[in-house]
């Protein structure tokens, strides 16, 4: 189950194991198997469930994301951790115990 505190930069998330996703149209449409809870992403959302495939800091999410895009750090992290505690809400995501 996922630790319920706030996420930050040095949390390590992860996609569900309980997880059906399709991309249709550049965009991911995740699919919670055991709530039935769907939840759309659009194209950098879709990036983002593409970079935390595996466990992965969201930091390094946001780097990687600010490479990619011309983004502000600051916006970055504040809407990373938002789409991230969403999909959390909705039992896509999982932290991981900090090392």
């Amino acid at each position: 189950m996922s630790d319920l505190s706030n996420l930050s930069m040095t949390s390590t998330i992860v996609r569900d194991a309980g997880v059906v996703e399709a991309e249709i149209d550049n965009e991911v449409v995740a699919i919670n198997i055991e709530t039935g809870n769907c939840y759309g992403l659009n194209p950098v959302g879709s990036r983002i469930w593409n970079l935390i495939a595996a466990p992965v800091r969201i930091g390094d999410v946001c780097a990687a994301l600010i490479s990619e895009y011309q983004v502000q750090p600051g916006t970055c992290e504040q809407q990373v951790l938002s789409l991230l505690e969403e999909l959390r809400a909705e039992g896509l995501v999982s932290t991981l115990p900090e090392r």
